[in-house]
């Protein structure tokens, strides 16, 4: 057993900033799905209403607690509020009334994670409206052509905003009341993903080519009025600067070498999230780079941003060993267990890859063992309890 001489706080923010630690921290990417799964309810009692008075984030817990703990959350089920008037606030309006979810649509198989509807919400014509109006007040103008529902009021708006700034400051300190750390507040999108989720991915991708420069003017927009957003519902977590854990977690995942040529990479996906986060590591906040597909070619690029700035999240698809070899003395790794590991192998297999991750990936510093995306809700329990006690179990290097 490892001689644990850091908080799990000391030993996260050692990991970012490729300082030396006891061991390697352990912090999965979990959601309430597979907690409530472990305690045998299913996601389409939850989404059909038969789970009510079953607190998720308490399934968490008692979850941590049945494995005696972990390091810290990617993220909580809850994030703090946007600006009532944000354009942000508009787009995830779109988006999650964009979801299907199983017990509830009969497209999506049962007790599947919510299934995202792509379809095409935006035109062409609209660039041109967004570059002369900015994508303020063409999300508000737009918002129920979008989701087909009339927004709420700006009071509504704003009730709801602090009722779940509340919840995510409540599970929070749940979570450090039992020593654990919540490494971002707010969550969202690189410009590109998002764009490209309006537009859909085969018009998208055509738009490349066919009006490259609208495209481009169109996200430095997104970049510019959306940074500022970001960054306001992540100061709602109220925690200390600089370094301030939580940070902002950014999703991205259309702009890797699994969709897109290093060329157009360099146009339309990386100036942006450069400059985010850039801007965000100026204000004191650390950006989770959670990269779903293969970003193995776009490594190289990240040593453009500032050192210990970014935790570069990846999910079992980017070759994480030729990562770490890249970006061993410039930014911290986090991952990647693969779902297919946690709900299909053994522990044995489990223990044997964790290990091979911390004697390669986490050897001295810069790695967070972490799952590979969202912890899967059909996890075998003795699987993921392999994965915490190898981390608090396993360190040769120290």
């Amino acid at each position: 057993m490892i001689k644990e001489t850091m908080t799990p706080k000391q030993r996260i923010l050692a990991a970012i900033n490729l300082e030396p630690y006891d061991r390697v921290p352990v912090a999965p990417l979990l959601s309430t799905s597979f907690p409530l799964a472990h305690k045998g309810i299913s996601l389409n009692d939850v989404y059909q209403g038969k789970a009510r008075g079953v607190d998720g984030f308490q399934a968490l817990l008692d979850m941590y607690d049945e494995v005696g703990g972990w390091d810290g959350l990617p993220q909580l089920a809850m994030t703090p509020a946007l600006p009532p008037e944000s354009p942000v606030y508009h787009f995830f309006r779109w988006y999650y009334s964009s979801l299907r979810y199983s017990g509830l649509d009969k497209h999506v198989s049962d007790d599947s994670s919510p299934q995202f509807t792509e379809k095409e919400v935006i035109t062409p014509a609209d660039y041109d409206e967004i570059i002369r109006v900015g994508w303020k007040k063409f999300m508000e103008d737009n918002d129920q052509r979008l989701t087909g529902k009339t927004p709420p009021p700006v009071d509504v708006r704003i009730s709801r905003g602090k009722a779940a700034t509340a919840e995510y400051i409540r599970q929070r300190a749940l979570l450090e009341k039992k020593g654990g750390v919540c490494l971002c507040g707010f969550s969202g999108m690189d410009p590109q993903m998002a764009l490209s989720l309006l537009r859909t991915l085969p018009q998208f991708s055509l738009d490349l080519y066919r009006r490259p420069e609208k495209v481009k003017a169109v996200l430095s927009l997104w970049t510019e009025e959306f940074a500022a957003d970001y960054l306001a519902a992540a100061r709602e977590a109220k925690e200390d600067h600089p370094y301030g854990i939580p940070g902002i977690l950014m999703s991205c995942e259309r702009g890797s070498g699994s969709y897109m040529s290093l060329k157009n990479f360099e146009q339309f996906v990386w100036p942006h999230i450069k400059k985010l986060v850039e801007t965000w590591h100026a204000a004191g906040y650390i950006t989770t780079l959670h990269f779903d597909t293969n970003w193995t070619l776009n490594m190289p690029y990240l040593l453009q941003l500032p050192k210990h700035s970014a935790i570069v999240e990846l999910d079992g698809t980017t070759d994480i060993f030729k990562a770490k070899e890249i970006l061993k003395d410039h930014l911290c790794i986090m991952g990647d267990v693969p779902a297919q590991l946690s709900a299909l192998g053994t522990p044995q297999e489990m223990e044997a890859y964790c290990k091979k991750l911390i004697d390669i990936v986490g050897k001295n510093t810069g790695f967070i063992l972490s799952t590979g995306c969202e912890q899967p809700p059909d996890t075998k329990f003795d699987n993921f309890k392999a994965m915490i006690n190898t981390a608090k179990q396993y360190y040769p290097h120290g």
